[in-house]
Protein backbone atom coordinates (compact mmCIF):
# COMPACT_ATOMS: atom_id res chain seq x y z
CA UNK A 1 0.00 0.00 0.00
CA UNK A 2 1.08 3.30 -1.01
CA UNK A 3 2.06 5.44 1.95
CA UNK A 4 1.41 9.35 1.93
CA UNK A 5 2.99 12.08 4.36
CA UNK A 6 0.69 15.44 4.67
CA UNK A 7 2.38 18.54 4.91
CA UNK A 8 0.90 21.95 6.05
CA UNK A 9 3.29 25.11 6.31
CA UNK A 10 1.61 27.46 8.58
CA UNK A 11 1.81 30.84 9.90
CA UNK A 12 -0.47 32.17 12.14
CA UNK A 13 -3.80 30.53 11.55
CA UNK A 14 -4.96 29.85 14.32
CA UNK A 15 -8.24 30.70 12.43
CA UNK A 16 -7.74 27.56 10.02
CA UNK A 17 -5.57 25.08 11.39
CA UNK A 18 -7.57 23.12 13.43
CA UNK A 19 -10.40 22.81 10.40
CA UNK A 20 -7.88 21.68 8.12
CA UNK A 21 -6.50 19.25 10.43
CA UNK A 22 -10.29 17.52 10.67
CA UNK A 23 -10.37 17.69 7.27
CA UNK A 24 -7.12 16.11 6.14
CA UNK A 25 -8.00 12.80 9.05
CA UNK A 26 -11.29 12.77 7.99
CA UNK A 27 -10.70 12.13 4.31
CA UNK A 28 -10.76 9.09 2.23
CA UNK A 29 -8.05 7.45 2.20
CA UNK A 30 -9.04 3.67 1.27
CA UNK A 31 -6.41 2.50 -1.27
CA UNK A 32 -3.47 4.79 0.77
CA UNK A 33 -1.94 4.76 3.73
CA UNK A 34 -1.14 8.10 5.63
CA UNK A 35 2.32 8.07 7.04
CA UNK A 36 1.87 11.55 9.25
CA UNK A 37 1.10 14.57 9.25
CA UNK A 38 3.80 17.29 9.16
CA UNK A 39 3.18 20.91 10.49
CA UNK A 40 6.02 23.12 9.90
CA UNK A 41 4.83 26.30 11.65
CA UNK A 42 6.30 29.89 12.22
CA UNK A 43 3.28 31.67 14.53
CA UNK A 44 3.04 33.93 17.21
CA UNK A 45 -0.38 33.33 17.82
CA UNK A 46 -2.42 30.55 19.14
CA UNK A 47 -1.92 27.67 16.69
CA UNK A 48 0.91 26.05 18.29
CA UNK A 49 -1.63 25.63 21.37
CA UNK A 50 -4.34 24.66 19.07
CA UNK A 51 -1.83 22.20 17.01
CA UNK A 52 -0.93 20.06 20.65
CA UNK A 53 -4.31 20.26 21.90
CA UNK A 54 -5.59 18.64 18.67
CA UNK A 55 -2.50 15.73 18.93
CA UNK A 56 -3.64 15.28 22.57
CA UNK A 57 -7.57 14.47 21.05
CA UNK A 58 -6.37 12.32 18.37
CA UNK A 59 -4.57 9.22 17.15
CA UNK A 60 -3.06 10.41 14.17
CA UNK A 61 1.18 10.78 14.07
CA UNK A 62 1.14 14.68 13.39
CA UNK A 63 4.70 16.18 13.57
CA UNK A 64 4.47 19.43 15.01
CA UNK A 65 8.11 21.33 13.75
CA UNK A 66 7.48 25.33 15.29
CA UNK A 67 9.93 28.24 14.58
CA UNK A 68 10.19 30.65 16.98
CA UNK A 69 10.98 33.26 13.83
CA UNK A 70 9.36 33.34 11.16
CA UNK A 71 11.72 32.19 8.03
CA UNK A 72 9.22 31.64 5.16
CA UNK A 73 7.09 28.63 3.11
CA UNK A 74 10.20 27.54 1.71
CA UNK A 75 12.39 27.05 4.58
CA UNK A 76 8.51 25.37 5.85
CA UNK A 77 8.13 23.27 2.35
CA UNK A 78 12.11 22.16 2.86
CA UNK A 79 11.53 21.08 6.53
CA UNK A 80 8.01 18.92 5.29
CA UNK A 81 10.00 16.93 2.92
CA UNK A 82 13.05 16.59 4.29
CA UNK A 83 10.97 15.00 7.51
CA UNK A 84 8.68 13.26 5.54
CA UNK A 85 8.50 9.23 5.58
CA UNK A 86 5.91 8.82 2.70
CA UNK A 87 6.39 7.37 -0.73
CA UNK A 88 4.16 10.60 -1.67
CA UNK A 89 4.38 13.86 -0.37
CA UNK A 90 0.81 16.23 -0.31
CA UNK A 91 1.48 19.95 0.66
CA UNK A 92 -1.72 21.90 1.36
CA UNK A 93 -1.64 25.58 2.47
CA UNK A 94 -3.28 25.92 6.14
CA UNK A 95 -5.88 28.05 4.83
CA UNK A 96 -7.40 25.60 2.21
CA UNK A 97 -10.63 23.14 2.90
CA UNK A 98 -9.66 20.07 0.65
CA UNK A 99 -12.69 17.92 -0.55
CA UNK A 100 -12.84 14.56 1.50
CA UNK A 101 -11.64 12.52 -1.71
CA UNK A 102 -8.71 15.07 -2.75
CA UNK A 103 -6.03 13.88 -1.18
CA UNK A 104 -6.43 10.52 -2.59
CA UNK A 105 -7.44 12.28 -6.16
CA UNK A 106 -3.89 13.69 -5.67
CA UNK A 107 -2.15 10.79 -5.06
CA UNK A 108 -3.68 8.00 -7.35
CA UNK A 109 -2.03 10.46 -10.46
CA UNK A 110 1.23 9.75 -9.33
CA UNK A 111 3.68 7.12 -11.34
CA UNK A 112 6.67 6.16 -12.39
CA UNK A 113 6.26 9.08 -14.83
CA UNK A 114 4.64 11.53 -12.89
CA UNK A 115 6.34 13.49 -10.74
CA UNK A 116 3.87 16.06 -9.45
CA UNK A 117 -0.12 16.04 -9.77
CA UNK A 118 -1.32 19.82 -9.23
CA UNK A 119 -4.58 20.21 -7.21
CA UNK A 120 -7.55 22.08 -8.71
CA UNK A 121 -7.94 25.28 -6.44
CA UNK A 122 -11.48 26.80 -6.34
CA UNK A 123 -12.50 29.96 -4.53
CA UNK A 124 -15.63 29.75 -1.89
CA UNK A 125 -18.06 32.45 -3.73
CA UNK A 126 -18.52 35.64 -2.11
CA UNK A 127 -19.76 39.18 -2.88
CA UNK A 128 -17.80 42.20 -3.68
CA UNK A 129 -15.30 42.89 -6.61
CA UNK A 130 -12.20 41.53 -5.33
CA UNK A 131 -13.98 38.26 -4.73
CA UNK A 132 -15.46 37.74 -7.94
CA UNK A 133 -12.32 38.71 -9.47
CA UNK A 134 -10.90 36.02 -7.78
CA UNK A 135 -13.60 33.73 -8.78
CA UNK A 136 -13.40 34.71 -12.40
CA UNK A 137 -9.40 34.20 -12.61
CA UNK A 138 -9.45 30.89 -10.73
CA UNK A 139 -12.36 29.93 -13.45
CA UNK A 140 -10.37 31.33 -16.71
CA UNK A 141 -6.92 29.37 -15.26
CA UNK A 142 -9.21 25.75 -14.66
CA UNK A 143 -10.31 26.38 -18.11
CA UNK A 144 -6.84 26.39 -19.32
CA UNK A 145 -5.28 23.82 -17.09
CA UNK A 146 -8.39 21.69 -18.54
CA UNK A 147 -8.11 22.44 -22.21
CA UNK A 148 -4.24 21.53 -21.72
CA UNK A 149 -3.20 24.96 -23.23
CA UNK A 150 -0.22 26.02 -20.59
CA UNK A 151 1.66 22.89 -18.86
CA UNK A 152 2.17 25.36 -15.91
CA UNK A 153 0.06 23.64 -13.41
CA UNK A 154 1.27 23.93 -10.20
CA UNK A 155 -0.60 26.32 -7.54
CA UNK A 156 1.05 25.92 -4.14
CA UNK A 157 -2.77 25.57 -2.41
CA UNK A 158 -2.51 22.30 -3.05
CA UNK A 159 -0.12 19.23 -4.65
CA UNK A 160 1.26 15.92 -4.30
CA UNK A 161 5.03 14.75 -5.41
CA UNK A 162 6.92 11.84 -5.43
CA UNK A 163 9.30 11.86 -2.15
CA UNK A 164 11.90 10.52 -3.73
CA UNK A 165 11.97 13.43 -6.28
CA UNK A 166 11.16 16.04 -3.86
CA UNK A 167 14.11 14.81 -1.50
CA UNK A 168 16.45 15.90 -3.93
CA UNK A 169 15.36 19.70 -4.19
CA UNK A 170 16.40 22.07 -2.34
CA UNK A 171 14.29 25.14 -1.77
CA UNK A 172 16.37 28.37 -1.64
CA UNK A 173 15.09 30.09 1.50
CA UNK A 174 14.21 33.47 0.01
CA UNK A 175 12.41 32.09 -3.24
CA UNK A 176 8.91 33.35 -3.10
CA UNK A 177 7.33 30.86 -5.81
CA UNK A 178 7.76 27.80 -4.41
CA UNK A 179 5.53 25.92 -6.67
CA UNK A 180 6.82 26.68 -9.53
CA UNK A 181 10.01 26.04 -9.16
CA UNK A 182 9.56 22.60 -7.84
CA UNK A 183 6.82 22.06 -11.54
CA UNK A 184 10.54 23.46 -13.26
CA UNK A 185 13.08 20.99 -11.32
CA UNK A 186 11.03 17.93 -11.35
CA UNK A 187 10.64 19.01 -15.26
CA UNK A 188 14.27 19.39 -15.57
CA UNK A 189 14.58 15.99 -13.93
CA UNK A 190 12.20 14.22 -17.01
CA UNK A 191 9.24 13.75 -14.97
CA UNK A 192 5.71 15.08 -16.03
CA UNK A 193 3.51 17.57 -14.22
CA UNK A 194 -0.40 17.01 -14.43
CA UNK A 195 -3.18 18.60 -13.71
CA UNK A 196 -5.79 16.61 -11.69
CA UNK A 197 -9.79 19.16 -12.01
CA UNK A 198 -10.90 16.64 -9.48
CA UNK A 199 -8.62 17.10 -6.80
CA UNK A 200 -10.69 20.40 -5.52
CA UNK A 201 -9.42 22.67 -2.73
CA UNK A 202 -11.38 25.33 -1.59
CA UNK A 203 -10.06 28.88 -0.65
CA UNK A 204 -11.68 31.99 0.61
CA UNK A 205 -11.13 34.91 -1.78
CA UNK A 206 -9.38 38.51 -0.65
CA UNK A 207 -12.56 40.47 0.51
CA UNK A 208 -10.35 43.65 0.00
CA UNK A 209 -8.29 45.53 -3.13
CA UNK A 210 -5.51 45.91 -0.76
CA UNK A 211 -5.18 42.03 -0.13
CA UNK A 212 -5.84 41.33 -3.93
CA UNK A 213 -3.05 43.68 -5.12
CA UNK A 214 -0.86 41.82 -2.26
CA UNK A 215 -1.44 38.38 -4.01
CA UNK A 216 -0.97 39.53 -7.74
CA UNK A 217 1.96 41.28 -7.25
CA UNK A 218 3.90 38.81 -5.53
CA UNK A 219 2.88 35.88 -7.86
CA UNK A 220 4.05 38.90 -10.21
CA UNK A 221 7.81 39.22 -8.67
CA UNK A 222 8.08 35.17 -7.98
CA UNK A 223 8.03 34.74 -11.49
CA UNK A 224 10.39 37.98 -11.79
CA UNK A 225 12.37 36.30 -9.08
CA UNK A 226 12.52 32.98 -11.00
CA UNK A 227 13.99 34.27 -14.02
CA UNK A 228 16.74 36.19 -12.23
CA UNK A 229 17.59 32.52 -11.16
CA UNK A 230 17.77 31.12 -14.38
CA UNK A 231 15.17 29.03 -14.13
CA UNK A 232 13.48 28.34 -17.12
CA UNK A 233 9.69 27.92 -17.29
CA UNK A 234 8.32 25.34 -19.92
CA UNK A 235 5.20 26.27 -21.95
CA UNK A 236 4.48 30.12 -21.41
CA UNK A 237 0.99 30.69 -22.27
CA UNK A 238 0.66 33.17 -25.11
CA UNK A 239 -0.77 36.46 -24.86
CA UNK A 240 -3.46 35.94 -27.62
CA UNK A 241 -4.46 32.31 -26.45
CA UNK A 242 -4.85 33.86 -22.81
CA UNK A 243 -6.70 36.89 -23.94
CA UNK A 244 -9.20 34.15 -26.22
CA UNK A 245 -9.24 32.02 -23.08
CA UNK A 246 -10.32 35.50 -21.42
CA UNK A 247 -13.27 36.37 -23.70
CA UNK A 248 -14.35 32.59 -23.50
CA UNK A 249 -14.94 32.79 -19.89
CA UNK A 250 -16.11 36.60 -19.68
CA UNK A 251 -19.48 35.07 -22.14
CA UNK A 252 -20.13 32.90 -18.99
CA UNK A 253 -18.68 35.07 -15.96
CA UNK A 254 -19.47 38.52 -17.56
CA UNK A 255 -19.29 40.20 -14.33
CA UNK A 256 -16.13 38.85 -12.97
CA UNK A 257 -14.65 39.82 -16.12
CA UNK A 258 -15.55 43.69 -15.83
CA UNK A 259 -14.54 43.20 -11.73
CA UNK A 260 -10.69 41.61 -13.01
CA UNK A 261 -10.58 44.41 -14.93
CA UNK A 262 -11.19 47.18 -12.54
CA UNK A 263 -9.50 45.29 -10.10
CA UNK A 264 -6.28 45.28 -11.90
CA UNK A 265 -6.47 49.22 -12.79
CA UNK A 266 -6.83 49.42 -9.44
CA UNK A 267 -3.33 47.15 -8.47
CA UNK A 268 -0.95 50.91 -8.90
CA UNK A 269 -3.17 52.75 -6.17
CA UNK A 270 -2.76 50.22 -3.52
CA UNK A 271 0.77 48.83 -3.75
CA UNK A 272 1.91 51.50 -1.85
CA UNK A 273 -0.11 50.21 1.34
CA UNK A 274 1.50 46.72 1.07
CA UNK A 275 5.01 46.05 2.84
CA UNK A 276 7.44 43.12 2.29
CA UNK A 277 5.88 42.83 -1.54
CA UNK A 278 9.65 42.22 -2.55
CA UNK A 279 10.52 39.34 -0.05
CA UNK A 280 9.28 35.86 0.71
CA UNK A 281 8.14 36.95 4.24
CA UNK A 282 5.23 38.67 2.46
CA UNK A 283 2.31 40.60 3.07
CA UNK A 284 -0.58 38.34 4.86
CA UNK A 285 -4.08 38.49 3.35
CA UNK A 286 -5.81 38.57 6.30
CA UNK A 287 -9.27 39.08 4.81
CA UNK A 288 -8.96 34.87 3.40
CA UNK A 289 -7.98 33.67 6.75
Amino acid sequence: MTTVSIGIPSYNEESNIKAILEKIINSDFASVELAEIIISDDSNDNTPDLVEQFMKNHSQKIVFLHNMTRSGAANAWNNIIQNATGQIIVLYDADVIPNPDCTLELVEKINLNVGICASNPRPIPDEGISARSTIFVSEWLESIRKRQLSKYSVMGRGLSIRSDIAKKISIPDNLIAIDLYMQTKVQQMGYDVVFNPNAIVLFKPPKTLVDFTSQVIRAINGHSQMQKLGCRIKNKLALKTAIVEFIRVALRNPIGAISTILCYISIPFYMGKIKNLDTALWHTAHSTK
